[in-house]
């Protein structure tokens, strides 16, 4: 076989065990938008922090606004949203606790986001913490928002966003 013709089965065995690889692990993507506009954010970044074992995955996005990024298994992900100008904010992604079974095709999630542009003199703490919380449910098979912390976080954001109301832009 001709040297060309051996690279070129190479990279496409590479190919095929990265792409299966992508497919058995959890792909989030979305958009991130401007909370008083809507509008997209173009030249954001999105940053994942495995918690557990120290992995970072990081994101951005081109002229559509839209990010997607690949989170391995068995981690313990904090999501970053930053755009210059803007609070951040974050969701929580656990991966652990998943059948070896359940990975096979791997998941997805859809994640859009809005935010808040900073104005002096709003407390924002409440960002600090997730905005969401994301886990396995094996009841279902899927990946899912844990609205027993949505709930409980519901007041205090609602505070917030009513703080920002009369002066977002």
């Amino acid at each position: 076989m001709p040297r060309s013709a051996r690279f070129a089965a190479v990279l496409a065995l590479c190919s095929s065990v990265a792409l299966r690889a992508q497919e058995s692990d959890c792909l989030v993507y979305g958009v991130v938008k401007d909370f008083a506009t809507a509008e997209r954010f173009m030249g954001f970044s999105v940053e994942a922090i495995d918690r557990k074992w120290g992995r970072r995955v990081e994101a951005a996005t081109g002229d559509s606004g839209k990010y997607e990024m690949v989170l391995a298994r068995n981690g313990e992900w904090l999501v970053t949203y930053s755009v210059e100008g803007y609070v951040n904010k974050r969701i929580q992604i656990m991966l652990t606790g998943i059948p070896e079974t359940e990975w096979e095709g791997g998941f997805g999630m859809n994640v859009d986001i809005t935010m808040l542009a900073e104005q002096p003199g709003i407390d924002y703490t409440v960002l600090l913490e997730p905005f969401g919380i994301a886990r396995y449910n094996s009841d279902s098979g899927n990946i899912e928002w844990d609205i027993a912390y949505t709930e409980g976080m519901r007041e205090r954001q609602k505070l917030l966003l009513e703080a920002v109301r009369p002066t977002a832009r």
